[in-house]
């Protein structure tokens, strides 16, 4: 048996991932990762082959490749005298409809088509993430200001994202990069490429071939292994502060409690009442209470002086809304819906010369495509916020903008400002565009912004 199989083996037993003797879907993307998983899990001393299901998702996004992707693992599980499942789903247009991005849009479609398959089967479903994976996530939510939870990475065993009741397991979380590798080279495992993960337009790619990359070469190689052990102490902290969240009995009262257990305790009611929770949802209730806060058009939250987290009465005046839509800008063009605007982008080849073709509208905006990043966020007002109006010197309290532009107080928590990749805020309806992100003389693509309501 191969030394690599060998530990894998060992730490499937440890975890005791598969037990029983149910049905094991192996999800494979043709890639290099889930190919080295299906094949350790085939190894005829682990046992478990007879009990594999092998499954693939087509997220049609890359054409005739991405058809040749189902093609190549379908024909992999026949070598191995597995059953195959497939589904495919058009990614571009979930991402469209929601606003959260093609990553987003595509791991949501995959995981209901395993979420379904797991049903149907009575089966646990195996994933390919590795120990690299485990690093590029926590820089990840480290730059998008993840608490220790996040920080902590994804779970040998989980629950799938879409279904509560489906178990999701991750062999090879434990596996660095470099051991797959070696092992799908001594073993002559084919595997597909996917041009898509070399392009740094995507967030995870530009963690792995450039963050990691400088860190290793700046630091050493040890920076992985001490990120892995700070990702292990994140969860073991997270693990205690949840326990005291769980056992509060509402003694002391919530205002005497460490800061660290109030955040919980105002997490897992959020989770209770199917809210999504944020750094800055859970700042805001656990601060103040009584303190108004919609959270979805029509659904308003409030914490009382006793730490309980409850719906505000529809009539309540909120002080300011926490609802937000997160817009990929990877494509060639996309549009939104939020805060009853639609809201459209589109990237065009040019500069100054092309921005002054375009004129002026009422309606639109242009701007400096590269500076915006990939990923902007659609949301509201919240106070604190500062901005830069193109043509003025340094930042201003976005509420004393609206004051200078003589907006109504009750209208300026319905306004729609967007947030650049970087965190600072590239436009605001009705004022001017952020100095920042104008076209120049060394812009080479722009970005055409369009709104209607």
């Amino acid at each position: 048996m191969h030394p690599l199989a060998e530990k894998v083996g060992d730490i499937i037993r440890a975890q005791n991932f598969f037990p029983g003797s149910g049905n094991i879907i192996v999800a494979v993307s043709g890639g290099i990762d889930s190919m080295a998983l299906l094949h350790l899990l085939a190894t005829p001393g682990l046992g478990l082959r007879d009990r594999l299901v092998v499954a693939h998702f087509n997220h049609q996004l890359r054409g005739a490749d991405s058809d040749a992707d189902a093609a190549f693992v379908g024909e992999a599980a026949g070598q191995l005298g597995r059953p195959f499942e497939s589904d495919s789903g058009d990614t571009q247009q979930l991402a469209a409809e929601t606003g959260e991005g093609i990553e987003a849009a595509a791991r949501q479609l995959r995981h209901r088509f395993f979420a379904r398959l797991a049903n149907r089967l009575g089966a646990v479903v195996a994933l390919a993430h590795h120990a690299d994976d485990q690093i590029e996530t926590f820089f990840l939510r480290l730059l998008r200001g993840a608490g220790n939870r996040g920080l902590a990475g994804m779970q040998p065993i989980a629950s799938s994202p879409t279904d509560s009741g489906v178990t999701l397991v991750r062999p090879l979380l434990g596996i660095r990069r470099d051991e797959i590798i070696e092992y799908v080279t001594q073993k002559g495992i084919g595997f597909r490429e996917d041009t898509t993960n070399t392009d740094t337009r995507f967030f995870r790619n530009r963690v792995r071939h450039e963050l990691l990359p400088q860190l290793a070469g700046q630091f050493g190689a040890s920076v992985s292994r001490q990120v892995l052990k700070a990702m292990q102490l994140c969860g073991d902290d997270t693990d205690c502060i949840d326990d005291l969240a769980a056992e509060w009995p509402g003694e002391p009262p919530f205002d005497q409690l460490s800061i660290a257990v109030q955040r919980q305790v105002v997490q897992r009611q959020l989770f209770a009442l199917g809210v999504e929770s944020s750094f800055d949802l859970v700042e805001a209730l656990r601060l103040e209470a009584g303190r108004v806060i919609e959270v979805a058009p029509g659904r308003r939250l409030q914490r009382n002086a006793g730490g309980q987290v409850e719906l505000a009465a529809s009539a309540a005046v909120p002080e300011f809304s926490m609802a937000k839509c997160e817009v990929s800008l990877v494509g060639q063009s996309c549009e939104a819906e939020f805060g009853g605007l639609k809201i459209g982008w589109e990237r065009l080849v040019g500069g100054l010369a092309k921005w002054s073709e375009l004129g002026q509208d009422e309606s639109s905006e242009v701007f400096d495509a590269e500076s915006l990043g990939q990923e902007i966020t659609l949301r509201h007002w919240q106070p604190g916020d500062r901005f830069q109006p193109i043509g003025q010197a340094g930042t201003a309290k976005l509420q004393d903008l609206f004051v200078n532009q003589k907006i109504p107080k009750a209208d300026r928590r319905k306004l729609v400002v967007a947030e650049a990749a970087d965190g600072r805020l590239f436009w605001v309806q009705k004022l001017r565009i952020a100095d920042a992100y104008k076209v120049t003389d060394s812009t080479r693509e722009l970005l055409l912004f369009s709104w209607r309501g």
